[in-house]
Order: structure tokens, then C-alpha cells, then sequence
């Protein structure tokens, strides 16, 4: 079986021009890889996958979707995946908990959530007293709603909250009426414009800078396989870098479009506003220290964890996309 997948990986490799080794390795190298849930923040890795870049550098990836950041934190830390989708803010937290992660790859570097409201509602202060739902209690999604009230003069205290750790789930949640407002990424939030629920909010206008998408791994393991996570950081930036390349747009909107199950005009929007207007993704992989220190400042004044808090570059390591870097250079 992992032989056909890695044939089946190395041909579409070779139809998209980008990766022709000179035979099929052997035995590729095998990494487990958890997911929150199929949605845009991973494009990256999604083009990754199917544009050959992870056959091309012998990983056989299998790909599992655990359903929220906090559970791919847990999941790492039991030894059950072995790179996982784990916010800035919830690694923070789980290493004050005494989770031995660290962050191998940053994805994602401004937010891109938007605030959509029932209609009828228009501001972030008529939400007060209602239902808003979110990725979970100690989600980053959390932080970013509570910089949103108080970055509209009002006290998160007043607004209540519900979870669930996709946006897929909390739009439908919003399209049903199970909810008052939701916290949306592209696509979803541009269908639930389209159906009439008003952007309430922007985060990017109250965290303009926040490395909250990334990818971690238990500590121990990261430095008992450095071969395996360079290779997966490499994948990573040479599947960033054909998602930003212009020539590839239409195949890597069909690539979102499938993999999310949405409308290939939705994935077009998403690219325009990710690609092309925020520049959403790191093409480094490279964690900066002043920006995870805004993550533990944030997570400070919102007293989602309280002092003293751990060290900034004690929480990440970019040695493994450095010699990605160093090694695509070559």
C-alpha cells in the first residue's frame, strides 16, 4: 500500500513539472500528520501533498483530522501523531502545562478571521449578551474575540461563548441559527456574506502581526528525526512558494476547492485575499522571537494564562526550516 501511494505521489509529481526524482526510493519515510480540521490555513500543505513536494522529498504523510488545536496538542504529546496543528497560543499553554512540544514551522502570520453576526446585527456591541461561538475555551480564536471586544472600548465578560473547533461546523452553526455570531475563515466567511450575515469584525484590523498558524512536534522526537521534520519544513516552504506562484493559482484553488468541499469561486476569493492582498503564509517557515512574544504578551493581558510566562524561543526551533532553507539553496 505505501508503495502505490508513493507511485501515485511521484506521478503527480512529474505531471506538474515540479519534482522528477530519478526513481522511486524504496522505502519512503513515514510521518503522521493531525490536522484541526480541512481548512484554508493549511493550504500550504495541502499543495504540498498534491503538487508531489512531500514524494519528492521521500515522506510518505498520512494525514488524520483531530478536530480542534488543543486536541493536536494532546494527541503530540501522547505520542499518537507525530506533527500537529497547533496554534502559537495554545503551545504556550501547553508547555506551562508541562507538554514537551515545540513549533517546527510557522504557517500563518496575520489572522484572517472575520466576525459574521445574525442578521440584523451589525456591531461587535449589539453581540453583548448574545451567543457567539468560537474554536473552544483556550482556542486562539478566544484570544482573538477578546481583543476584538476590548478593542472596541466594550468587556469580554459580557459576551457569552460556545465552541466548536471548525469553521466549517461554526458556520453551520451560524447558518442555522444555533447562534448569535461566529468566527469564520475564508470560505466559509465569504458564504455567509453572501447570505446575508454582516462582517461584524475584521481581526486583521486589531492584530495586524500573529504567528498563530503553525506546526508542532513533541520536543524528544523533533530532535531524534531531524532528517524527517527538514524534509516536512522543505515540503512546507516549496509548498508555499507554488501556492504564491501566479502561474499556479488555478490548480491551487481546485486544490482548496476539493479539499475543503467548497465553491471554486470561494476558493478564488480566498486566494485573492490570502495570496495576493495579505500574504498570509510565511514562505520562510521561520518563527521571529518579537512576534511570539506578542503571542505570550496578548495571552498575558487576556489572563488566559497568568505570569511568569515561558521564554519566547524557548517555545519554537528554526533550525529545521533553516536547513530546509540552507538545503533549497543548494
Amino acid at each position: 500500500m505505501n508503495r502505490r501511494r508513493l507511485l501515485h505521489a511521484t506521478a503527480s509529481a512529474t505531471a506538474f513539472g515540479l519534482a522528477r526524482p530519478t526513481a522511486v526510493r524504496a522505502q519512503a519515510r513515514q510521518l503522521t500528520v493531525g490536522f484541526t480540521s480541512r481548512s484554508s490555513t493549511d493550504w500550504p500543505l495541502y499543495c504540498a501533498s498534491k503538487a508531489g513536494f512531500y514524494a519528492a522529498n521521500n515522506l510518505q504523510v498520512d494525514e488524520v483530522v483531530i478536530g480542534s488545536s488543543a486536541g493536536c496538542a494532546q494527541q503530540l504529546t501522547a505520542g499518537s501523531i507525530d506533527v500537529g496543528s497547533v496554534s502559537a497560543t495554545q503551545v504556550v499553554e501547553a508547555v506551562m502545562g508541562g507538554a514537551p512540544l515545540v513549533e517546527i514551522v510557522v504557517e500563518v502570520i496575520t489572522p484572517p478571521y472575520s466576525v459574521l453576526a445574525r442578521k440584523g446585527i451589525t456591531t461587535v456591541a449589539a453581540l453583548r449578551g448574545k451567543t457567539t461561538i468560537i474554536g473552544g475555551p483556550s482556542d486562539i480564536t478566544r484570544v482573538f474575540m477578546d481583543k476584538v471586544i476590548t478593542g472596541s472600548g466594550l468587556h469580554p465578560e459580557d459576551f457569552t461563548y460556545t465552541f466548536a473547533g471548525a469553521s466549517s461546523d461554526r458556520f453551520a452553526a451560524l447558518i442555522s441559527g444555533a447562534v448569535d455570531a461566529a468566527m469564520l475563515l475564508p470560505p466559509f466567511s465569504f458564504r455567509a456574506a453572501d447570505e446575508g450575515f454582516p462582517v461584524v469584525a475584521d481581526v486583521q484590523n486589531f492584530i495586524p502581526h500573529f504567528p498563530f498558524g503553525g506546526l508542532a512536534a513533541r520536543s524528544a522526537w523533533a530532535k531524534a528525526h531531524p532528517d524527517i521534520v527538514t524534509a516536512f519544513d522543505k515540503a512546507y516552504i516549496q509548498g508555499a512558494r507554488w501556492l504564491y506562484d501566479p502561474a499556479n493559482k488555478a490548480r491551487a484553488c481546485q486544490i482548496l476547492a476539493e479539499i475543503t468541499n467548497s465553491k471554486i469561486e470561494d476558493a478564488q476569493r480566498t486566494y485573492d485575499q490570502y495570496v495576493v492582498h495579505l500574504q498570509l503564509f510565511s514562505k520562510t517557515g521561520r518563527f521571529a522571537r518579537d512576534d511570539f512574544a506578542q503571542v505570550i504578551d496578548t495571552l498575558l493581558k487576556t489572563k488566559q494564562i497568568n505570569p511568569p510566562a515561558p521564554a519566547p524561543e524557548s517555545l519554537f526551533d528554526n533550525r529545521y526550516a533553516d536547513a530546509a532553507a540552507a538545503q533549497l539553496r543548494r
